[in-house]
Order: C-alpha cells, then sequence, then structure tokens
C-alpha cells in the first residue's frame, strides 16, 4: 500500500449499508448538481481519477438515505459558491454558516466538525508564538496563504484581505497543496485551513516532516451541507435534514469519523493541541 492510500484508506469508506430505516416519506424536487472541489482528504479524485473522500463519500450516503438523485461536477470553492448563488449548483459540502451566504442558501444541520489551523515551517513553530492572527502577520511580517472562497473563522475574516493582497501578504490559490509547496519553499509563511485536510495534503507530497501546526488554532466550528435558495425547496432542507439525523446517530457513521480520526492522531503533525482536536471531532 502506498503511503498515501494509507493516509487516505478511512477517507475511501463505502456508506451504501445505510438500509431504508430512514427513507424519506416525500421525494426530493430535483436531481442534486453537487460540486467536488479539490479539497484532500474530503473529496478529490484517486490516481485512476475516480471521485473519492470522506465528504463524497457522507454526501452519498446521506442524500442516499434522504432517497434523492444526484451528479456530482468539478469547480474551485470560490466558483462553485457564485454557481451555488446563482442556481447552476444545487449543493456545497463542508461549509461554514456566515450571514453573507445565509442570503442566497439554505443550511442543513451539522453532519461532521472541523478545525482550522495554522500550519508553519517546522523551524518556525517555536519562533513564532501564540498570539492573535493580525497581531502575529504585522508583528513577524508573515505572509499567509489560503484556499480562495473558504470561512477560516472570525480572525482571518476579520483581517483586511483586500490590503493584505495589495501588500504582498496574503495568497490567495485553489488547493491546499499549492500552498503547501509555497510554504516550504519559502514564498509564503503560514497556510490557514482545515487541520486535517492540510496534514493530508502535507503527507501526500511527503512534506510532514518539512511542516508543524503553530500553537493558536483559529476556528472549531460544525460543518453544514450549504443548498442553494434559488433551486431547493424547504422540503429538500427538511429531508436531507432527517437523513443527517439518522446517519450521525449510527453506528456506521461513528465507526467511520472514529476510524478516520484514529489514523489523523496516530501520523499526525505533531502538536498536542491539533491531536487532542482530531480525538474529540467524532464524539
Amino acid at each position: 500500500m502506498s503511503k498515501r492510500s494509507g493516509y487516505l484508506r478511512g477517507a475511501c469508506v463505502g456508506l451504501a449499508l445505510l438500509g431504508a430505516s430512514g427513507a424519506a416519506l416525500a421525494e426530493c424536487s430535483r436531481s442534486f448538481v453537487i460540486n467536488q472541489a479539490d479539497w484532500l482528504p474530503y473529496m478529490y479524485r484517486d490516481a485512476e481519477g475516480r471521485r473519492a473522500g470522506l465528504d463524497y463519500e457522507l454526501v452519498k450516503g446521506i442524500l442516499d438515505q434522504a432517497g434523492c438523485d444526484y451528479e456530482f461536477v468539478d469547480y474551485p470553492s470560490k466558483r462553485a459558491l457564485v454557481k451555488l448563488q446563482e442556481g447552476t449548483i444545487d449543493l456545497l459540502a463542508g461549509a461554514s454558516v456566515t450571514p453573507e451566504r445565509e442570503a442566497y442558501s439554505r443550511f442543513t444541520v451539522p453532519y461532521r466538525q472541523e478545525r482550522i489551523v495554522l500550519l508553519v515551517r517546522r523551524e518556525d513553530r517555536d519562533r513564532l508564538p501564540t498570539q492573535e492572527l493580525g497581531t502575529l502577520i504585522e508583528d513577524f511580517n508573515l505572509v499567509l496563504g489560503a484556499i480562495a472562497g473558504g470561512y477560516y473563522g472570525q480572525a482571518f475574516d476579520g483581517l483586511d484581505r483586500d490590503v493584505l493582497m495589495e501588500r504582498d501578504r496574503l495568497v490567495m490559490l485553489n488547493s491546499n497543496r499549492q500552498l503547501l509547496n509555497l510554504l516550504t519553499i519559502g514564498r509564503i509563511d503560514a497556510v490557514v485551513g482545515d487541520g486535517v485536510s492540510l496534514h493530508v495534503s502535507a503527507a501526500s507530497l511527503d512534506l510532514v516532516d518539512q511542516v508543524s501546526v503553530h500553537g493558536r488554532f483559529l476556528n472549531q466550528d460544525p460543518v453544514h451541507l450549504m443548498l442553494s435558495k434559488r433551486t431547493t425547496s424547504e422540503q429538500d432542507l427538511e429531508m436531507i435534514n432527517q437523513a443527517i439525523h439518522e446517519y450521525t446517530a449510527s453506528e456506521d457513521y461513528r465507526a467511520l469519523i472514529n476510524r478516520y480520526q484514529f489514523e489523523m492522531v496516530v501520523e499526525a503533525i505533531p502538536s498536542e493541541e491539533i491531536e487532542n482536536s482530531y480525538r474529540v471531532l467524532g464524539q
């Protein structure tokens, strides 16, 4: 088994055993168009080009339980938000609730948790104190990197991103792997993102020994499915919420999350704080 497949094996477990107990009492209003971003280990394409990932399997399982038809398309995260607002995409996974998004989206109940961290070069972890993000940027002249279109908590949201980009202090790209390459060659100083995704992306590039999680994490929130108000109904939302409640109460869901998180604890980027966060994600 390759290193990459070893890190990702928990994310590729199928959810076909959900059963018929949660069958929807009504029909979905449409066949949903779902975006799959390049987001290891939640959504990605494997070596053979097949769709894979934890959220990919979770979304399929939830919508199968709700009795909905669906298809997947591929857009970068920022572009997918625009298409959801336009109504050419119906559903996004791994979404945090924000007032701006609530204007054009319906949010389901949570289906898992995420923790947003700051990843730095290994040699910089002890050099950079645990300070507020804005103070850290100014005091140490940091250049940050993040995936465009993501939500990373209030500390990041409160930054004047336009000014930082004009000053070449913020780089926004489409994938963690692009950002990690820039981090390790010294073009940026820190990457903001989901802790699990950053770890698996680093592992896929054989960069785990070169990076470390900074002591100050930025945000911890439940994540939701995000439905377009333009193309979906309140009944769709209720049906999917019912399916999420039933699935997340099942042993299949707990087994999948715990098995996946256990792998992250065993082989995680060294940091006691982030390792502890992995232990509670499935609880």
